[in-house]
């Protein structure tokens, strides 16, 4: 099967995972897809493959190398949009124009500037109402084609191959129940990132904040010199942080802090912050901030009462691989044989392999051709995909 082919059937399937589910996996569907997946691994003769209680798909070839190279991505979508899309669009050689998704919707490459980056390629794009869901299908279909040819050609490579195939990434929860163990890999990649020829070995340091706030509620007619109205307060803390400080002004390795949710009345009111910065010190400062405007607030209002609780989500792998490199010369190898351009990139958010790296099987994240996630201007390079395909071959190689 064509790595494009089993894509288009992937995608047809809805596997959204869900924010507000308490089972884990947070969709039925995913459980359900995790078992077409450990059909087609054993169709193309992984014959271990599994499903573990939690809904993690793990396989295995084993050609008789000592080393053996994970690779890995989620079978979840975002619950962004609603996916399943049964009518994709295929643009052949893509000209470079916009590209008609529906009567309402069109990508626009003024708009969209990575379309300009694949010019000339075979596109799947939405049909303006689902999610494409190449975030991260496009990964499991590379997987898939790379371990199809592995199998049928051992004698080419010098690594075993273990695969897994996560779910509840989406949501935040894709390494929660990932087996290091199970996985029995030296070394890991997840196939989770967009062009082919970006990988990432950085990630932001992330803490999330809670601020609550008590103010005095009397009535109004009688609240001079009484009265705290805890959400003024609320909105006055947020004018204490840095206004250029946000994700919609910052980029690369610019830091943000990120207010998510506020809600009050004149006697409570809560806001909820992620802390987000690659330098580990600079996230540190972010936390004073956030400490520092209550302190004020509390200074400025003492009948008030401010309460700040922070606490950190996860860390730059960066620092991991600092210490050692070697899955990063393993890519840096791989794409030299492959004759591809590469640079990297820091992911601004976080990443299963962050987690995972920390949990001891380092993790870098390579590209699948798949851009725009997360909605209805998604589209997935066809001839990227088939590249990723050819540079797992020189990776497994080297």
């Amino acid at each position: 099967m064509k790595v494009e082919e089993r894509f288009l059937k992937y995608i047809a399937i809805d596997t959204m995972s869900s924010e507000t589910s308490n089972t884990f996996p947070t969709t039925k569907t995913q459980l359900e897809f995790g078992d077409v997946l450990v059909k087609d691994l054993k169709d193309i003769g992984v014959s271990d493959a599994k499903k573990d209680k939690d809904g993690y798909v793990y396989g295995h070839v084993n050609i008789g190398k000592e080393k053996t190279i994970g690779l890995i991505a989620h079978m979840d979508t975002a619950p962004a949009l609603v996916g399943g899309i049964k009518k994709p669009q295929i643009v052949k050689n893509y000209d470079g124009k916009i590209i008609k998704l529906n009567d309402k919707y069109v990508l626009d490459p003024k708009k969209f500037l990575s379309l300009n980056e694949v010019v000339g390629d075979d596109l799947i794009v939405t049909d303006g109402e689902h999610l494409l869901g190449g975030d991260d299908k496009a990964g499991v279909a590379i997987i898939f084609a790379f371990a199809e040819y592995l199998i049928n050609h051992k004698e080419e490579f010098n690594f075993n191959l273990a695969i897994c195939f996560t779910p509840d990434e989406e949501v935040g929860l894709g390494a929660s129940r990932f087996s290091v163990k199970e996985m029995k890999a030296d070394v890991g990649f997840t196939l989770d990132g967009e062009s082919c020829y970006r990988a990432s070995y950085e990630n932001f340091n992330a803490a999330s904040c809670v601020v609550e706030i008590t103010g005095v509620g009397v009535h109004p007619g009688s609240a001079k010199d009484i009265m705290v109205n805890a959400a003024l307060l609320g909105v006055e803390y947020a004018s204490k942080l840095p206004k250029d400080m946000i994700p919609g002004k910052t980029a690369g390795y610019d830091g943000f802090i990120h207010l998510c949710y506020f809600n009050g009345d004149v006697e409570n009111a809560k806001l909820e912050y992620i802390l987000r910065d690659h330098d580990v010190d600079l996230l540190e400062k972010k936390k004073e901030m956030m400490q520092k405007a209550a302190d004020e607030i509390k200074k400025e209002y003492p009948s008030s009462t401010i309460k700040v609780t922070i606490k950190d989500s996860y860390k730059n792998m960066r620092y991991y691989f600092l210490k050692d490199p070697t899955a990063i010369n393993i890519i840096n190898k791989a794409y030299l044989a492959s004759n591809m351009k590469l640079s990297y990139e820091p992911i601004r958010g976080g990443t299963d392999g962050a987690t995972i790296t920390y949990m001891g099987l380092p993790c870098p994240n390579l590209g699948t051709g798949d851009f725009n996630p997360h909605g209805r201007f998604e589209f997935v390079s066809i001839n990227m995909m088939y590249k990723m395909i050819e540079m797992l071959k020189n990776m497994f190689k080297e």
